[in-house]
């Protein structure tokens, strides 16, 4: 069938683009061999499906054309299953690809943990619990996913049939394949997989979670009605449940189909035949050129669930679809919410029977997801298909969502009136926008007071986009609002300055504003409608510039991210010597700016905070407060990723998936170019620092290839570590945001041990950014040595080494769990030979991720009690 149907297709197009069409086709049936991996159980494999299951007679091309699309009618003889004489009742799938390997990690770690499938004294069912990708695993990616199964215990594990879950994979599958063609070539293939062990199967991705504990028993009980008896159903599942039914069009195309996370059939003839009529009816072209049955070719049914439904509602095929309509039965117990956020004690309260959901709402974020809805049910499409006028407005709205500045009726509100300007691309659902339409209409034009209600509103006048960052999905979560007015490195975030008055970075000048430059902000924002309604204000880069402030009579959040005299008394920073700065006068806005903290922190509404040990103990030594908190920056939310490019929508960040073999020396930025007051003095590479590493013995690295992020990359995102197997810090600060960043996406991390970089900083001097400045010890503490010592201190001194093992342990990459330190790069070399051989980096990421999973949490409980204390009575 497959040779007579490419015959056909040569006699009818001849194009180049046909050629490499069915050169395409060709390379993935030789590329579909079956093999299947792991587990207690043996599963027999099937000969592979080929990539299209189409059979045709080959006849006059000229004569017959099936539905236009230059092909011969089809033959319909269904596949004959061959299934076994003792067959496990269902099999749990769960289809994934490696880049998916966080979300199943979520799923079992945070779901299953929460709703395991069995409880204590639930006996064996006759299930299995099967994980499938289309490409064999690696052993690393096996031990990762039993290791997470493994923290369930067998009191929430112990009903399967097995005690280890199976693997199961495809040899090879043609890489060409997008994702629509893969996930129904993996749907069409499992069945030839399952049919000789199992009687059913229960399709559920990685975003189907369980809504109730105990779900397996309730899962075989269900697959007993699905088979293939006169009153059994072929395939049991949900329709759309999303709430909003303007959601791709749902209403509009009168759209019942049944989401492919189901229950199936396995090993019955008559369903064989359906699956090949549908793919026979929406043969390969368009999105779907190489897979049969994986799409209808219509807007929004995109997906072999919509290719089934379709099939047996399409008029040309009544006939035989009325005679098969009742094999497909609607069940909420497991419900399709689409992207729809739901609260599973809530669903279960109103639909008992209901044990799973399907929706992606639990891996996206909810700006992302309140975007989504909007933009599909205003302008009728997805919020990435882009015109330029159209795609700044929505990216404008997500990061208000996101701040939480905006709710979804104000996001509706928002995109109605961007929609009115000319420029503007698609027009909106009239009757929408004139549903959240206020009496004024546009968003700008609402009373500030009535913005927001119920919220502690936060803002910043930062320099640096990053603090910013990091802190806006805790203080979102923690029922507040951020509004970032950035001017300076802002752009890679997201935050650039709106509405900013009088102040402007100007070459980083205005970073240190002058006294009549403070006057003109407070007289600019004296009668400002906004800040009435903010709740308080927040400094982190620099804290300094809280002074601006002060006249407003509002709370101040101070949250230290480097040291205290930043922009005010820092001489020991090169451009702030060529900005404007003066010695003397420093020294007296120092002076002033600690004796303002020392005020701030004498009213209890006020916060005084650092994101990290180091900077929190520095303002306690020059300031006298004893009550600083420990307030460390999240950074696990929006890093590295751009609006509408990959994972910008995600609420979890992206897994480590190392694909690549090189070790990452970071962060992309070292100082080992320069020094304190000279740039371009070396190329990095010929630090002596590198120099040392290159100089280990080939039989100790044992081809283990460090490099630097600059021999990859042109940036610095983080993102880019996840495809690496460790990365190895070589500081020049105690604390910055991009190594936080780094630490929140559980990459394996190498550090040199306190005694080495006490010997580079001796040598080379590694550390000098740390001491912005020598400003005074005004408090006169002598018991504790300074942080900054003084500008010509020797380093081979009893006090140098005093201040340094006083003060640099107090670093990040010293206080922060599970970094592995080393002696020296071959004592790394060493170590890190071991530790990748017996699984360990798996075992550190996994530590890492408890570790930051649980600081989340912390950090949400402190944000809601600083709101709280913040917020205006």
């Amino acid at each position: 069938g497959e040779d007579a149907e490419l015959d056909v297709l040569r006699k009818t197009m001849s194009t180049a683009a046909t050629q490499r069409k069915l050169n395409r086709k060709a390379n993935a049936r030789r590329a579909s061999s079956i093999a299947g991996a792991g587990g207690t159980s043996n599963i027999a494999l099937a000969d592979a499906p080929s990539t299209k299951t189409l059979t045709a007679t080959a006849l006059d091309a000229d004569t017959y054309h099936y539905r236009g699309y230059g092909i011969a009618p089809p033959v319909f003889q269904g596949r004959a299953p061959e299934t076994g004489s003792q067959r496990v009742q269902v099999a749990f799938v769960m289809p994934f690809v490696e880049f998916q390997l966080v979300k199943v990690a979520t799923l079992l770690t945070e779901y299953w943990a929460r709703f395991p499938p069995c409880q204590p004294n639930t006996s064996r069912q006759s299930a299995d619990l099967v994980f499938f990708t289309e490409n064999k695993l690696g052993p690393s990616i096996q031990r990762r996913i039993r290791s997470y199964y493994a923290e369930l215990g067998v009191e929430r594990t112990g009903c399967f049939r097995t005690d280890e879950p199976i693997f199961l994979s495809m040899v090879e599958v043609n890489p060409e394949l997008s994702h629509l063609e893969g996930a129904a070539f993996t749907f069409y293939s499992l069945f030839r997989l399952l049919e000789k062990s199992y009687k059913t199967f229960v399709l559920a991705e990685p975003d189907v979670a369980p809504v109730q504990p105990n779900f397996l028993p309730a899962l075989v009980k269900k697959s007993l009605s699905v088979n293939c008896e006169a009153d059994g159903f072929w395939q049991f599942g949900s329709l759309p449940l999303a709430k909003d039914v303007d959601a791709g069009m749902l209403r509009e195309r009168v759209d019942y189909h049944m989401n492919g996370n189901a229950i199936y059939v396995l090993g019955c003839a008559e369903f064989e035949e359906y699956k090949c009529r549908v793919q026979s009816f929406y043969v390969p072209k368009d999105d779907c050129e190489l897979v049969a049955g994986c799409s209808t070719h219509e807007a929004y049914e995109g997906g072999y669930d919509h290719a089934l439904y379709r099939f047996r509602m399409h008029p040309d095929n009544y006939e035989y679809a009325r005679l098969i309509l009742h094999k497909f039965g609607y069940s909420d117990f497991m419900q399709n919410r689409g992207e729809g956020v739901y609260d599973p004690a809530l669903v279960v309260r109103e639909s008992p029977s209901t044990y799973f959901v399907h929706s992606k709402s639990i891996y996206q974020n909810e700006a992302a997801t309140i975007l989504k809805e909007v933009t599909v049910s205003v302008l009728k499409r997805d919020p990435c298909n882009r015109d330029s006028a159209t795609e700044k407005a929505l990216e404008k709205i997500y990061h208000n969502l996101r701040s939480g500045e905006y709710t979804k009726p104000d996001a509706i509100r928002a995109l109605c009136d961007a929609s009115k300007y000319k420029i503007f691309g698609p027009q909106p659902s009239t009757r929408l926008c004139e549903m959240y339409a206020d009496a004024d209409s546009a968003l700008e034009a609402q009373d500030w007071n009535s913005r927001m209600p119920g919220k502690t509103y936060l803002w910043t006048i930062d320099f640096h986009g990053g603090p910013a960052n990091c802190d806006m999905s805790m203080i979102a979560k923690a029922g507040g609002a951020l509004h970032a007015e950035i001017d300076g490195i802002c752009h890679f975030y997201g935050l650039c300055k709106e509405r900013l008055k009088v102040i402007k970075a100007d070459n980083w000048k205005e970073f240190d504003p002058t006294e009549k430059q403070k006057r003109k902000f407070e007289l600019a924002y004296r009668d400002d409608p906004e800040f009435k309604r903010v709740d308080a204000f927040i400094c982190h880069h620099p804290v300094a510039n809280c002074e601006l402030f002060l006249p407003f009579n509002r709370s101040i959040i101070i949250h230290a991210t480097t040291r205290l005299e930043f922009g005010r008394h820092d001489e020991g920073i090169d451009w702030r010597l060529s900005s404007g700065y003066d010695r003397d006068v420093g020294k007296v806005k120092w002076q002033k700016w600690v004796r303002t903290v020392q005020n701030l922190a004498r009213d209890k509404r006020n916060v005084i905070a650092a994101n990290n040990v180091y900077d929190r103990d520095y303002i306690k030594y020059f300031t006298g407060i004893q009550d600083v908190e420990l307030l460390p920056s999240w950074c696990g939310d929006n890093v590295g990723t751009i609006f509408c490019e990959d994972g910008w929508e995600s609420s979890i960040s992206p897994g480590w998936l190392p694909t690549k073999p090189e070790v990452m020396i970071v962060p992309y930025r070292s100082n080992l170019d320069r020094s304190r007051y000279k740039t371009g003095i070396r190329d990095p590479a010929d630090h002596p620092i590198i120099k040392e590493l290159d100089a280990v013995p080939k039989r100790i690295s044992n081809g283990t290839d460090v490099k630097m992020i600059r021999d990859l990359y042109s940036d610095s995102n983080p993102l880019r570590m996840l495809k690496h197997p460790a990365i190895i810090i070589l500081p020049y600060q105690v604390s910055t945001m991009n190594l936080v960043e780094l630490y929140r996406l559980n990459i394996p991390t190498f550090c040199p041990s306190l005694s080495l970089l006490k010997r580079w900083c001796r040598e080379h001097d590694l550390l000098w950014e740390v001491y912005y400045g020598w400003p005074e010890n005004l408090m006169g503490i002598k018991d504790v040595p300074n942080p900054n010592g003084h500008a010509l201190m020797d380093k081979y001194s009893k006090e140098w080494e005093e201040m340094f093992d006083h003060w640099i342990p107090k670093s990040d990459f010293y206080q922060f769990p599970h970094i592995t330190y080393f002696d020296s790069w071959e004592h790394f070399h060493k170590q890190y030979k071991i530790m990748a051989s017996n699984g360990e980096l798996e075992a550190i990421n996994r530590k890492m991720t408890q570790t930051n999973a649980a600081l989340k949490e912390e950090l949400v409980e402190k944000w809601k009690d600083i709101l709280q204390r913040v917020k205006r009575q």
